[in-house]
Parts: structure tokens; sequence; C-alpha cells
């Protein structure tokens, strides 16, 4: 049956339901938002914003892999996993990095202007 109490106590009990439940709803969210008609109605900047978040889904889906393994003590996928996702957030971070600098106004820039020797 469709018992609430049994519900809460059995989410309190593995909170990684919670956490996997909230990534799902996240994605749904986002699914749901994925038209251009929605973008429209959105907004650039907030869809963007809003999309944005798929960096937290990411993360709450490694969490909720994490804890659920965290029961067997089989951390091994979990690693995997998760090395590909800080691989890949950290190439981002990167290549934003370095496209900030390289823009009119970024570090390199900066540094020119102040005289002192460039890269």
């Amino acid at each position: 049956g469709f018992d609430i109490p049994d519900i809460l106590h059995d989410i309190a009990k593995r909170p990684f339901i919670l956490v996997g439940t909230l990534a799902l709803v996240l994605l749904a969210l986002l699914a749901a938002t994925s038209f251009n008609r929605a973008i429209k109605a959105l907004g650039g900047k907030r869809w963007q914003a809003l999309h944005r978040t798929v960096y937290a889904v990411a993360g709450l889906a490694v969490l909720h892999f994490f804890w659920m393994r965290a029961g067997k003590n089989n951390f091994g996928e979990v690693a995997i996993y998760a090395a590909i996702l800080g691989a890949l957030l950290g190439w981002r971070l990167w290549h934003r990095l370095q496209k900030r600098s390289a823009a009119p106004g970024g570090a390199a820039a900066r540094r020119t202007a102040a005289g002192s020797p460039g890269s």
C-alpha cells in the first residue's frame, strides 16, 4: 500500500532514496524545459541558470550511488564514476578559465597593460 509513515521511515533509514529521487525530479524539470517554447517563456538567462543545475544533479547521482554501495563497502565502481565526473567538470573549469584569460580584459591583457612580462 501507499503508507506515508512507512515511506518516510524508509527514507530516513535509507537517505540514498531521497537523493536519487531529488536527482530524478531535477532531471525531469530539465527535460520539461528543454524545448524552444520553454526557453522563450523562461528567458535565456533564467533557462540557462536552471539548466546549470545539471552539475548539481551529477553530484547528487554520484552521492546516491556512493550511499547505495556503502552498505556493502563496494566503492570501486563509484570511484570510477566520481573520477569521470571530476575529470569532466575539471576540464570544463579549465576551459572556462582559459577562455576568460584569453578574452579582452582578461588576465593576459591586464598583465600586458601593467607592463609585466606575459605568460
